[in-house]
């Protein structure tokens, strides 16, 4: 890889379990999740308001775009923090893209605030295209950066959680709209 393309790579312990970031000098590339967590009994009874993030590794220069995404999450799981974060440069091809789930998951990040939710159906007229739910479904399982494009806040149009993390995370969707 060439200087513009290393990546560097942090994993800060978080209310929800270990977040990974990999980051490039021009932004946020990945956010990874740790699903293990998910298998917690105790994670959606985990106090809200007493706990700290701390940034267990990292790899590479901590460049001003990695440090505004550590600032990013550090304020995500702050409960003090306003619902609105300045969103940190992002780096990937898939949320960038003009097609349909580059245009799903921007839409979802300019438009689905802090503490609300919205409907596979809605997101999907939202962009243009109201029969698509399960195309939405499909970019949901695609978003490379979760929690920085929220889908945790995409919700059933019945109200069920629908299955984050392919299934593997609904716990940590549970904790994340309690949280929020």
């Amino acid at each position: 890889l060439n200087k513009l393309c290393q990546q560097s790579y942090i994993s800060m312990e978080t209310p929800i379990g270990i977040v990974s970031l990999i980051h490039t000098s021009r932004g946020i590339k990945e956010i990874n999740l740790d699903k293990s967590v998910n298998h917690d009994p105790d994670i959606v009874n985990h106090n809200m308001t007493n706990y700290s993030v701390s940034i267990e590794s990292s790899s590479g220069p901590l460049t001003e775009c990695a440090q505004d995404s550590i600032r990013w999450v550090e304020m995500f799981f702050d409960p003090k923090s306003n619902s609105y974060l300045k969103v940190p440069a992002i780096d990937n091809e898939i949320v960038k893209k003009d097609n349909f789930t580059g245009r799903v998951l921007r839409s979802l990040m300019e438009n689905t605030e802090r503490g609300t939710t919205v409907s596979y159906a809605k997101l999907a007229a939202m962009c243009g295209s109201p029969k698509a739910c399960r195309a939405v479904g499909q970019a949901m399982r695609a978003n490379p950066i979760p929690l920085l494009v929220p889908c945790h806040r995409v919700i059933a149009s019945d109200g069920g959680l629908g299955h984050y993390m392919s299934g593997k995370g609904d716990n940590i969707k549970s904790w994340l709209l309690e949280f929020e």
